[in-house]
């Protein structure tokens, strides 16, 4: 999780579709809506942002097309000129418009920047922005800046440890807390599960794994732990507060803040 999630909140948007190699011009409103109207139909949209219509935009325009041209059914593409003022605005509600030029922004139905690509771009890297949904629900939430407690099961039905549940009573942290249910069953979230350092052997019962942004994994929580336990591995990982004299200081320094053994 560290290596994607943490990228994909520092990338913390859309023309007319592009089919071919030239680029329409297109209203703010337009780009919007394409966004809305994509994220409806629960599609990735993946926009180029350019300066100019110069070599290198229209390489990455032709890998972009000829990667995902396949996947109508799950993604949009758009462009946008950064130098019209339309596009301007959208590169900078997405972050980007001081990064270098040509670039490709890939977002999520929910909103979630899940790739950035500068200068150039792979078909891998863009299939991988393609992600499934626990992990771009995962994205989304520590794009907004929550600290997210993955609770894994192997039903339909998450269970959430004691002490998450404490956590969420906590003043500190009941507004900063984001929890998702992912089965570790699930052949598709395989990768979150390497990237989360959990196996499905591990999961007995309430389980959680937590990570903080921009994608640090804290630890991992059992119906053992406790809320001040969970609170000392926060603070040990620097994603507490900037109270210097911090309640959960002394248990950080106290605690190696990892109950559940791997």
């Amino acid at each position: 999780m560290k290596t994607i999630i943490r990228a994909s909140l520092a990338w913390a948007c859309l023309l007319t579709a592009a089919v071919g190699s030239s680029f329409a011009q297109t209203q703010e409103s337009d780009l919007s809506a394409t966004l809305q109207q994509s994220q409806q139909a629960g599609k990735f949209t993946f926009v180029l942002f350019y300066r100019d219509n110069a070599a290198q935009t229209q390489q990455m325009l032709n890998v972009v097309n000829q990667t995902l041209a396949a996947r109508s059914e799950q993604v949009t593409i758009a462009t946008a000129n950064v130098m019209s003022p339309a596009g301007q605005a959208m590169a900078e509600k997405f972050r980007v418009s001081r990064a270098p030029m040509p670039m490709t922004v890939a977002v999520a139905p929910n909103g979630a920047v899940t790739g950035l690509f500068s200068r150039q771009v792979s078909k891998a890297g863009l299939d991988a922005a393609i992600v499934p949904p626990v992990m771009m629900e995962c994205m989304k939430q520590l794009q907004d800046q929550k600290l997210v407690f993955v609770c894994l099961t192997r039903s339909e039905q998450a269970s959430v440890p004691t002490g998450v549940r404490t956590m969420q009573l906590d003043p500190l942290f009941k507004d900063r807390i984001a929890l998702i249910g992912l089965n570790v069953e699930d052949a598709a979230e395989t990768k979150l599960m390497q990237q989360l350092k959990v196996s499905a052997d591990q999961v007995q019962g309430p389980y959680a794994a937590l990570i903080a942004p921009p994608g640090v994994l804290v630890g991992h929580f059992n119906s053992a732990s406790t809320a001040d336990q969970i609170a000392a591995a926060i603070h040990k990982a620097g994603k507490c507060c900037e109270d210097p004299n911090c309640k959960h200081a002394a248990s950080a320094e106290a605690s190696q803040s990892t109950p559940v053994r791997r």
